[in-house]
Order: structure tokens, then C-alpha cells, then sequence
């Protein structure tokens, strides 16, 4: 009987939990996430400028995606709350950045 009332007791728990965003929303296209990490991944790892031109360069990928630090910080936190999905784009963006940085040199 105390089993009984205890799985009860976890049903009704469970019941008045929200169902799990099947999708959350990061203020931006995962595709505009991509693109800006990708973005900045270059500026950061380029060693022909120096730290001025490179926040220069930062600002600039910034604006150019109609994105800003805050933004992109917000939407990783969100990403932190879709584990696979965050785990998709940033394969994406080592692909890309791998790929870019190959094709650089």
C-alpha cells in the first residue's frame, strides 16, 4: 500500500511538470549561431592581427550577423538546455572552422 501511494504521489509530481520545449528558442537561426561562431572562431585564431584590429574584427562579424555578445551568450545558455541540439551545432561549427581554416591555407 505505502508503494501504491508513493508512485501515485510521483504520477501527480509528474503530471503538473511541464512538458520538455521540444525545441527552445536561442534568439536567432541555428544556421545565424553558425555562421557568427564560425565567424569569430577565425578572428580568434587568426595570427596576423593584433589585438585591436582583432576586437575590430569581432565587432564587426557582430554587426555583419545583426547579432550581439549578449545574444550569442543568451543562446548558448539556451543551447545548455538541448543538450543534442547544441552537441549538432557545434559539430557544425568545428566542420566549418576546420574546413575554412584548410581551405586558408
Amino acid at each position: 500500500m505505502k508503494h501504491a501511494l508513493t508512485l501515485c504521489a510521483l504520477a501527480l509530481l509528474l503530471s503538473a511538470c511541464p512538458p520538455a520545449d521540444p525545441h527552445v528558442d536561442i534568439g536567432m537561426s541555428d544556421s545565424t549561431f553558425v555562421r557568427t561562431m564560425v565567424a569569430l572562431w577565425r578572428v580568434a585564431t587568426d595570427s596576423s592581427i593584433d589585438s585591436t584590429a582583432r576586437d575590430s574584427a569581432r565587432r564587426q562579424v557582430l554587426r555583419q550577423n545583426s547579432v550581439t555578445a549578449e545574444q550569442l551568450d543568451a543562446a548558448s545558455k539556451a543551447l545548455a538546455r538541448e543538450p543534442v541540439r547544441a552537441d549538432s551545432l557545434w559539430v557544425r561549427i568545428d566542420r566549418q572552422s576546420v574546413h575554412r581554416n584548410a581551405a586558408s591555407h
